[in-house]
């Protein structure tokens, strides 16, 4: 029985299209695996955000064809690869393809395929309790930086029923936590619209759907990325109240400073995303908000970057994903002058840091003797430094706080509560 083995760069969504992947092999009637130096075929989702990412491909293909010298290997690139990047690796790889046309995957594996729409094809999940369920793909904001909406083109839909057939799958089966995924999730307009209830109570799309799969009966927990800021509607942000819904959510700022948002083409203000976070915390109050933010974009001045220090200050997010600019080929970016040296990316990313860690060890007190709602993904029977030793669970909370159990009896895949008994910075304790 031949082998496989996916090797998987980027985010959420490229897991999801790995798990799709995985599931065309075990059509076929081959069996995963970790180790390259027994699989048949090694297969490769890329990622083009960052220049690293498509570096570190390079380096893993030198050893790909050292590889194939010894025995027989086929070598597969799928996922968000630029059509430039494309023609240099067909030398290397026996099959390019983009990930909507997963047929290409069949074919070569000299197999016939019906399913047009990759998106439809029921995964290989990677774990019972968890599932990334993909609801549109693509992206039409063309944000300056950004490579999405040249690798996974303009933003596709999937239909309520696809969607809604697959949850309802998942919660039968047990599943715990289903995470909604999408480049712009906020933005999904199905065409079969007519499946929404007509008690359902939202105008907003993907405000339907949410109370949709909210109504659904079952043990499980919802949530959702990437949402833009532009899309955050009135609707939308009522949604994040729905019974189901997990206790956080993830809300791409980029940057504090309204003309290094305007070099981005983001098309909001800090004052338009002030506005949500403030509507956000009047219906939710405790949730618990994260964002993502370039430091060094091309201009950004140091007042500049001192403007996205206040707006963090101002706002006071709970965890941050930040990252320096790097140059892409084909953005509009990278036509602009990259004139923030390294160095000095390098310092603004570590303040950033610091100012995180502070923030976000502040904001970790509340939780002190409050009970939150954890799915175990982890057990070790090693304790803590500090701590007497013993088993030890851990999973994150519905807030996406990572919390550590000392001494009990969960197993993985349950949903517990606990009583936070020491919080600290990455960490929420119980025992």
């Amino acid at each position: 029985m031949s082998k496989f083995q996916i090797i998987t760069f980027g985010c959420q969504m490229n897991k999801a299209d790995s798990e799709r992947v995985a599931s065309v092999f075990s059509q076929l009637d081959c069996t995963s695996t970790d180790d390259s130096e027994v699989a048949d075929y090694i297969v490769v989702n890329a990622c083009s955000v960052r220049q690293t990412a498509i570096d570190r491909i390079w380096g893993m293909a030198k050893g790909f064809t050292k590889m194939k010298k010894l025995r027989p290997l086929k070598v597969i690139l799928t996922g968000c690869v630029l059509e430039e990047d494309k023609k240099k690796f067909q030398k290397i790889f026996d099959l390019v393809f983009n990930i909507r046309e997963i047929n290409k995957l069949y074919d070569f594996m000299q197999q016939g395929f019906v399913e047009t729409d990759y998106l439809n094809i029921r995964p290989q999940y990677t774990t019972p309790y968890h599932a990334y369920v993909p609801i549109m793909t693509g992206c039409n904001n063309f944000c300056s930086y950004c490579v999405v909406p040249y690798v996974r083109n303009r933003e596709k839909s999937r239909s309520v029923l696809s969607v809604l057939l697959e949850v309802k799958d998942l919660i039968t089966s047990g599943c715990k936590e289903i995470h909604l995924l999408g480049q712009n999730v906020n933005s999904y307009d199905p065409l079969d619209k007519e499946v929404f209830a007509a008690e359902n109570p939202y105008q907003n799309n993907f405000a339907k759907l949410l109370w949709e799969i909210n109504q659904l009966d079952g043990d499980f927990r919802l949530n959702f990325s990437a949402a833009h800021p532009k899309d955050m509607t009135d609707d939308v942000i009522n949604a994040l109240t729905l019974p189901k819904q997990m206790n956080y959510l993830h809300l791409a700022l980029q940057s504090g400073d309204d003309d290094i948002l305007k070099a981005m083409n983001r098309k909001y203000t800090t004052a338009d995303y002030y506005k949500i976070i403030e509507k956000i915390r009047k219906v939710k109050p405790d949730i618990a908000i994260g964002t993502d933010i370039i430091v060094g974009f091309p201009g950004e001045t140091e007042e500049q970057f001192q403007h996205t220090i206040a707006f963090y200050k101002k706002v006071r997010f709970d965890i941050i994903y930040h990252a320096m600019y790097s140059p892409r080929a084909g953005t509009v970016a990278s036509k602009m002058e990259d004139n923030v040296s390294l160095i000095e990316k390098k310092r603004r990313w570590r303040v950033l840091q610091t100012l995180m860690e502070e923030i976000t060890l502040e904001i970790n007190q509340k939780y002190l003797g409050q009970k939150v709602q954890v799915l175990i993904d982890t057990v070790s029977n090693e304790g803590l430094p500090s701590t007497r030793a013993g088993r030890v669970v851990l999973g994150n909370s519905a807030e996406m706080k990572r919390v550590r159990i000392l001494n009990k009896k969960y197993e993985i895949g349950q949903l517990v509560e606990v009583v936070i008994t020491e919080p600290q910075l990455w960490l929420l304790i119980s025992c």
